[in-house]
C-alpha cells in the first residue's frame, strides 16, 4: 500500500490523544502534500529566538503563539477534519505566518525554523536592530536541533505546505498564498523555511548558542568580513534590511566573480575565530555547528593555495573532533532539498570533504598500525630462528 494516508499512518481518532511532548502533521489522502514530503527535512534546523519573540523558545520547549496563550485548537493538527472552510483557514494562516503580518484574531499555531544558518544569522542582526523588538545579544539565542532525534511527521518545508494550500488562500492578489508560492520559487527568495506546529519538546535535542558568544571579539567578521558591522547595516522603512541582507551576503560570499585571495595566515585567522565561537558547545554538537559556521568562509577556490587551505581546515576538523568524526557521515547529513542556497551547498560540499578526509586519516592510520605490527613480529620471528 502506497497511499499517502498508509505510509504516514494517518490516523485522526479524538479517543486517541496527541503526544504532549510534539504535534504530527498527519495528511490524509486527498491533502494535496507530496508523497515524499516527509522523505527530505535536513538533519539540522536553526531558529532564533528574543524574549519578545513570538510565542516560546527555550531550552526544553518550543511553543507556538497559539500554545503559548492556551489557544483551542492548538492541540490539532492543521490536516484535522480538513474540509473546504478548514482549508481556507489553514491558508490564511499560512500566508500570514510566512509573511510576518499581523494576524487580526487569526491563531497562530505555527513555528518557523530555517536549514541556513546565513538566513539566522541575519535574523540576529533584526532582532537586535529591530525597534519591534532590540533584545541585547546576551538574551537572542540561536538554537539548532537534530530533527533525526524527533519522529517523522513534525516538520514540512513550507513551499510543501504552500503547494498543499496555495488554491484555498482568500487574500487579495498579489499578496495571497499563490503570490507567495512565486516567490518562493524564485532562488533569491527562498531560505529554506520549515514549519513545526503547537508545542514541542527539545530538551536533550538541541544546542543553544548565546549571539553575544558569535559576535564577541568580532569573531563573525573575523570569520567573514563580508557580514556587517551593527552600525553599517542599512535600514528600510525604519527596520533594519534581512532578506536583501542574505542575497547581498550569497553573491558576496559565494557567487562573485572576482573572490579576494585568502593566504594561509588569513585561512588561520578565520580558523581561529571558528574556534571561538565552537569552543564552549556540548562535544557531541560541536562538529556540525564547525561545519556550518566553516562554510561561511566561502568558495576554498578563493585562497591562495587551495590544496593547502582545504588541508588546513580538514586537518582542523580531524584533530579537533577526532572522536565525533566517527559518527559525522556525509550519507546521514541531509541537506536543504534546494540547490538555489549557496550556503547550504557549500555545507554539504564540506560535509563531504571532511568525511572523505576523516576516512582516509583512519584508513592510513589502521596501514600505519598494521605495518608496525607486522614489523614487530617479524623481528621476534627472526629473534626466534637466531636463539
Amino acid at each position: 500500500m502506497n497511499s499517502l494516508a498508509d505510509t504516514l499512518r494517518n490516523t485522526h481518532l479524538r479517543d486517541v490523544p496527541e503526544n504532549s511532548e510534539h504535534l504530527l502533521f498527519r495528511p490524509q489522502a486527498d491533502s494535496r502534500l507530496t508523497p515524499s514530503a516527509f522523505d527530505r527535512i535536513p538533519r539540522y534546523l536553526f531558529r532564533v529566538a528574543s524574549p519578545k519573540s513570538a510565542g516560546t523558545t527555550n531550552e526544553t520547549w518550543v511553543r507556538s503563539e497559539s500554545a503559548t496563550q492556551g489557544q483551542n485548537p492548538y492541540t490539532d493538527d492543521i490536516f484535522f477534519n480538513l474540509n473546504d472552510e478548514m482549508r481556507t483557514t489553514v491558508a490564511r494562516t499560512l500566508n500570514l505566518h510566512l509573511r510576518w503580518w499581523p494576524k487580526r484574531g487569526i491563531r497562530d499555531n505555527f513555528v518557523s525554523w530555517t536549514s541556513s544558518l546565513l538566513f539566522a544569522i541575519q535574523y540576529i542582526y533584526y532582532r537586535h536592530l529591530s525597534p519591534d523588538d532590540g533584545s541585547s545579544l546576551d538574551q537572542i539565542k540561536l538554537f539548532l536541533i537534530d530533527t533525526d532525534l524527533f519522529p517523522k511527521g513534525i516538520f514540512l518545508r513550507d513551499l510543501d505546505l504552500i503547494n498543499a494550500f496555495w488554491e484555498s488562500g482568500n487574500h487579495p492578489a498579489g499578496k495571497n498564498l499563490e503570490n507567495l508560492r512565486y516567490l518562493r520559487n524564485q532562488p533569491e527568495n527562498y531560505f529554506g523555511e520549515y514549519l513545526s506546529q503547537g508545542a514541542l519538546k527539545i530538551e536533550g535535542k538541541c544546542e543553544i548558542i548565546s549571539a553575544q558568544s558569535i559576535f564577541k571579539d568580532k569573531r563573525l567578521l573575523r570569520l567573514q568580513p563580508n557580514f556587517c558591522e551593527f552600525h553599517d547595516l542599512p535600514f528600510n522603512k525604519g527596520k533594519p534590511v534581512w532578506v536583501r541582507e542574505v542575497a547581498r551576503l550569497r553573491e558576496a560570499i559565494w557567487r562573485t566573480t572576482d573572490p579576494g585571495i585568502l593566504s594561509p595566515a588569513e585561512m588561520s585567522h578565520r580558523l581561529e575565530a571558528l574556534k571561538e565561537i565552537v569552543r564552549n558547545l556540548d562535544p557531541s554538537w560541536k562538529s556540525p555547528l564547525a561545519i556550518y559556521f566553516a562554510s561561511l568562509i566561502g568558495c576554498w577556490s578563493s585562497t591562495k593555495d587551495r590544496g593547502m587551505a582545504m588541508e588546513n581546515i580538514l586537518g582542523y576538523f580531524h584533530s579537533t573532533f577526532p572522536h565525533e568524526q566517527q559518527v559525522w557521515r556525509f550519507s546521514n547529513v541531509e541537506t536543504d532539498i534546494q540547490e538555489t542556497m549557496p550556503e547550504i551547498n557549500e555545507v554539504k560540499r564540506l560535509a563531504y570533504e571532511t568525511y572523505k578526509y576523516s576516512t582516509l586519516k583512519l584508513t592510513l592510520d589502521r596501514i600505519s598500525t598494521a605495518e608496525a605490527s607486522i614489523g614487530s613480529l617479524s623481528s621476534l620471528i627472526i629473534q626466534a630462528k637466531v636463539s
